[in-house]
Protein backbone atom coordinates (compact mmCIF):
# COMPACT_ATOMS: atom_id res chain seq x y z
CA UNK A 1 0.00 0.00 0.00
CA UNK A 2 1.45 3.50 -1.41
CA UNK A 3 1.12 6.13 1.23
CA UNK A 4 0.63 10.03 0.61
CA UNK A 5 0.66 12.61 2.93
CA UNK A 6 -1.03 16.46 1.48
CA UNK A 7 -0.02 19.64 3.18
CA UNK A 8 -2.26 22.35 2.07
CA UNK A 9 -1.12 26.36 2.12
CA UNK A 10 0.87 26.48 5.19
CA UNK A 11 0.67 30.89 4.03
CA UNK A 12 3.84 31.21 6.73
CA UNK A 13 4.44 34.87 7.33
CA UNK A 14 6.72 37.18 9.94
CA UNK A 15 5.35 35.70 13.43
CA UNK A 16 3.61 32.84 12.37
CA UNK A 17 3.08 29.59 15.32
CA UNK A 18 5.06 27.31 13.08
CA UNK A 19 4.27 24.67 16.04
CA UNK A 20 1.93 22.88 14.29
CA UNK A 21 4.43 22.56 11.39
CA UNK A 22 6.48 20.70 13.23
CA UNK A 23 4.10 18.72 14.90
CA UNK A 24 3.35 17.59 10.96
CA UNK A 25 6.85 16.38 10.32
CA UNK A 26 6.90 14.39 13.24
CA UNK A 27 3.61 12.70 12.45
CA UNK A 28 5.28 12.35 8.91
CA UNK A 29 8.15 10.98 10.71
CA UNK A 30 6.57 8.56 12.89
CA UNK A 31 4.23 7.31 9.92
CA UNK A 32 6.57 7.05 6.87
CA UNK A 33 4.52 7.78 4.04
CA UNK A 34 5.91 7.53 0.58
CA UNK A 35 5.37 10.44 -0.49
CA UNK A 36 4.84 14.14 0.96
CA UNK A 37 3.21 16.50 -1.16
CA UNK A 38 3.42 20.45 -0.34
CA UNK A 39 0.17 22.29 -1.94
CA UNK A 40 2.03 25.17 -2.40
CA UNK A 41 1.38 29.16 -1.03
CA UNK A 42 3.82 27.85 1.91
CA UNK A 43 5.34 31.30 1.71
CA UNK A 44 2.73 34.13 2.25
CA UNK A 45 4.92 36.40 0.66
CA UNK A 46 2.03 39.45 1.89
CA UNK A 47 4.61 42.02 0.94
CA UNK A 48 4.39 41.54 -2.57
CA UNK A 49 0.65 41.61 -2.85
CA UNK A 50 -0.72 43.38 -5.85
CA UNK A 51 -3.46 44.90 -3.80
CA UNK A 52 -1.31 46.58 -1.54
CA UNK A 53 -0.28 49.85 -2.55
CA UNK A 54 2.17 52.81 -0.74
CA UNK A 55 -0.54 54.27 1.49
CA UNK A 56 -2.57 51.24 1.99
CA UNK A 57 -2.80 49.92 5.82
CA UNK A 58 0.34 48.40 7.20
CA UNK A 59 2.03 48.89 3.46
CA UNK A 60 5.35 50.21 4.72
CA UNK A 61 6.01 47.21 7.74
CA UNK A 62 6.39 44.33 5.25
CA UNK A 63 9.35 43.54 4.07
CA UNK A 64 10.41 40.94 1.04
CA UNK A 65 13.19 39.81 3.15
CA UNK A 66 11.44 38.86 6.42
CA UNK A 67 8.70 37.07 4.04
CA UNK A 68 11.38 34.64 2.73
CA UNK A 69 12.99 33.63 5.83
CA UNK A 70 9.70 33.10 7.55
CA UNK A 71 9.02 30.68 5.18
CA UNK A 72 12.54 29.39 5.08
CA UNK A 73 12.29 28.54 9.13
CA UNK A 74 9.39 26.75 8.94
CA UNK A 75 10.53 24.61 6.01
CA UNK A 76 13.92 24.06 7.61
CA UNK A 77 11.75 23.10 11.39
CA UNK A 78 9.87 21.24 9.10
CA UNK A 79 11.82 18.92 7.21
CA UNK A 80 13.92 18.21 10.34
CA UNK A 81 11.39 16.98 12.32
CA UNK A 82 10.22 14.77 8.37
CA UNK A 83 13.77 13.81 8.41
CA UNK A 84 14.32 12.63 12.15
CA UNK A 85 17.77 10.96 13.94
CA UNK A 86 19.31 7.87 14.58
CA UNK A 87 17.38 5.21 13.96
CA UNK A 88 14.09 7.38 12.92
CA UNK A 89 15.72 8.44 9.47
CA UNK A 90 13.53 9.13 6.62
CA UNK A 91 13.44 10.08 3.47
CA UNK A 92 10.21 10.35 1.54
CA UNK A 93 9.53 11.93 -2.21
CA UNK A 94 8.94 15.19 -1.57
CA UNK A 95 6.79 17.23 -4.26
CA UNK A 96 6.33 20.96 -3.76
CA UNK A 97 3.54 22.85 -5.74
CA UNK A 98 4.09 26.22 -6.10
CA UNK A 99 1.39 28.62 -5.03
CA UNK A 100 -0.26 31.82 -6.42
CA UNK A 101 1.71 33.40 -3.08
CA UNK A 102 4.71 32.01 -4.22
CA UNK A 103 4.26 33.09 -7.83
CA UNK A 104 3.63 36.82 -6.33
CA UNK A 105 8.01 36.73 -6.79
CA UNK A 106 8.00 35.96 -10.25
CA UNK A 107 5.06 38.91 -11.14
CA UNK A 108 7.04 41.23 -9.17
CA UNK A 109 10.07 40.19 -10.79
CA UNK A 110 8.49 41.18 -14.04
CA UNK A 111 7.43 44.55 -13.29
CA UNK A 112 9.32 46.88 -15.02
CA UNK A 113 9.46 49.04 -12.08
CA UNK A 114 11.29 46.16 -9.96
CA UNK A 115 13.67 45.64 -13.17
CA UNK A 116 16.80 46.17 -10.51
CA UNK A 117 15.95 43.59 -8.16
CA UNK A 118 14.91 41.20 -10.70
CA UNK A 119 18.12 38.50 -9.14
CA UNK A 120 16.99 39.03 -5.69
CA UNK A 121 12.98 38.63 -6.98
CA UNK A 122 13.20 34.36 -7.49
CA UNK A 123 12.12 31.36 -5.80
CA UNK A 124 16.28 30.47 -5.73
CA UNK A 125 15.97 32.20 -2.01
CA UNK A 126 14.44 29.60 -0.80
CA UNK A 127 17.37 27.72 -1.75
CA UNK A 128 15.44 24.35 -1.48
CA UNK A 129 18.78 22.64 -2.51
CA UNK A 130 20.54 22.95 0.46
CA UNK A 131 18.38 20.65 2.34
CA UNK A 132 19.10 16.78 2.82
CA UNK A 133 15.89 15.72 1.63
CA UNK A 134 15.47 16.80 -1.92
CA UNK A 135 12.74 18.07 -2.93
CA UNK A 136 10.67 18.05 -6.33
CA UNK A 137 9.42 22.15 -6.97
CA UNK A 138 7.11 22.94 -10.18
CA UNK A 139 5.66 25.83 -11.37
CA UNK A 140 2.61 27.37 -10.56
CA UNK A 141 -0.19 25.48 -11.92
CA UNK A 142 1.62 22.85 -13.27
CA UNK A 143 -0.53 19.08 -12.93
CA UNK A 144 1.92 16.57 -11.18
CA UNK A 145 0.34 12.94 -11.73
CA UNK A 146 1.31 10.94 -8.79
CA UNK A 147 0.13 7.13 -8.28
CA UNK A 148 -2.89 8.01 -10.72
CA UNK A 149 -3.94 11.42 -8.92
CA UNK A 150 -3.02 15.16 -10.46
CA UNK A 151 -1.61 17.31 -8.02
CA UNK A 152 -1.69 21.10 -8.47
CA UNK A 153 -2.52 24.12 -6.17
CA UNK A 154 -5.37 24.08 -8.01
CA UNK A 155 -7.16 23.36 -11.00
CA UNK A 156 -8.87 25.72 -14.13
CA UNK A 157 -12.64 24.65 -15.34
CA UNK A 158 -11.47 23.44 -18.59
CA UNK A 159 -15.04 24.55 -19.62
CA UNK A 160 -14.48 28.42 -18.87
CA UNK A 161 -12.37 30.83 -20.74
CA UNK A 162 -11.58 32.31 -17.51
CA UNK A 163 -8.55 31.70 -15.58
CA UNK A 164 -9.95 31.37 -12.09
CA UNK A 165 -10.03 28.21 -10.04
CA UNK A 166 -12.44 25.29 -11.32
CA UNK A 167 -15.64 26.23 -8.29
CA UNK A 168 -18.64 23.84 -7.16
CA UNK A 169 -19.02 20.75 -5.61
CA UNK A 170 -16.41 18.12 -5.34
CA UNK A 171 -18.50 15.94 -7.64
CA UNK A 172 -18.88 19.23 -10.22
CA UNK A 173 -14.66 19.13 -9.93
CA UNK A 174 -14.52 15.78 -10.90
CA UNK A 175 -16.86 15.66 -13.90
CA UNK A 176 -15.42 18.29 -15.13
CA UNK A 177 -11.28 17.20 -15.26
CA UNK A 178 -12.49 13.60 -15.60
CA UNK A 179 -9.41 12.39 -13.21
CA UNK A 180 -8.70 12.15 -10.06
CA UNK A 181 -7.20 15.05 -8.17
CA UNK A 182 -6.08 16.95 -5.07
CA UNK A 183 -6.08 20.89 -5.00
CA UNK A 184 -5.32 23.50 -2.37
CA UNK A 185 -6.25 27.29 -2.99
CA UNK A 186 -9.62 27.30 -1.41
CA UNK A 187 -10.01 27.15 2.33
CA UNK A 188 -12.90 24.54 3.01
CA UNK A 189 -12.58 20.95 2.96
CA UNK A 190 -14.24 18.67 0.12
CA UNK A 191 -13.94 15.08 -0.56
CA UNK A 192 -15.65 12.88 -2.54
CA UNK A 193 -16.19 10.58 -5.12
CA UNK A 194 -18.04 9.29 -8.56
CA UNK A 195 -17.62 6.23 -10.55
CA UNK A 196 -17.86 6.82 -14.73
CA UNK A 197 -19.81 4.21 -16.68
CA UNK A 198 -17.43 1.62 -16.52
CA UNK A 199 -17.21 1.44 -12.48
CA UNK A 200 -14.11 3.61 -12.31
CA UNK A 201 -13.52 5.63 -9.35
CA UNK A 202 -12.58 9.03 -9.33
CA UNK A 203 -11.97 10.77 -6.03
CA UNK A 204 -11.38 14.22 -5.25
CA UNK A 205 -9.80 16.52 -2.39
CA UNK A 206 -9.83 19.97 -2.13
CA UNK A 207 -8.09 21.77 1.02
CA UNK A 208 -6.36 25.16 1.35
CA UNK A 209 -5.27 25.76 4.78
CA UNK A 210 -2.82 24.37 7.60
CA UNK A 211 -2.35 27.71 9.57
CA UNK A 212 -3.04 28.63 13.26
CA UNK A 213 -3.97 32.35 12.75
CA UNK A 214 -7.33 33.73 11.48
CA UNK A 215 -7.48 36.08 8.33
CA UNK A 216 -8.52 39.55 8.05
CA UNK A 217 -9.94 38.95 4.85
CA UNK A 218 -12.36 35.84 5.67
CA UNK A 219 -13.93 37.77 8.43
CA UNK A 220 -14.87 36.08 11.50
CA UNK A 221 -17.71 33.54 9.96
CA UNK A 222 -15.61 32.23 7.26
CA UNK A 223 -12.40 31.71 9.49
CA UNK A 224 -14.46 29.62 11.60
CA UNK A 225 -16.17 27.93 8.67
CA UNK A 226 -12.73 26.98 6.95
CA UNK A 227 -11.10 23.62 8.40
CA UNK A 228 -7.18 23.41 8.97
CA UNK A 229 -5.47 20.15 8.53
CA UNK A 230 -3.02 17.69 6.88
CA UNK A 231 -4.01 14.88 5.26
CA UNK A 232 -2.69 11.08 4.88
CA UNK A 233 -3.85 8.56 1.92
CA UNK A 234 -3.58 5.24 1.25
CA UNK A 235 -3.40 4.19 -1.97
CA UNK A 236 -4.09 0.59 -2.86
Amino acid sequence: MTKHVFIPDTQITPGSDIQHIIAAGNYINDKKPDVVIIGGDWWDMPSLCSYDKPGSKGWEAKDVQEDYDAGCLGMDRFLTAVRGRGKNIHTPRIIMLEGNHENRIHRAAEDPHNSKFRSFLGTQVFELDKYSLSIEYNSFLEIVNVDGIMYSHYFLNPDSLYTNAIGGTIENKLRKLGHSFTMGHQQHKQTGAIYTATGERRVGLVCGRFYQEDLDYLGPQKNKQSWSGIFMKLLS
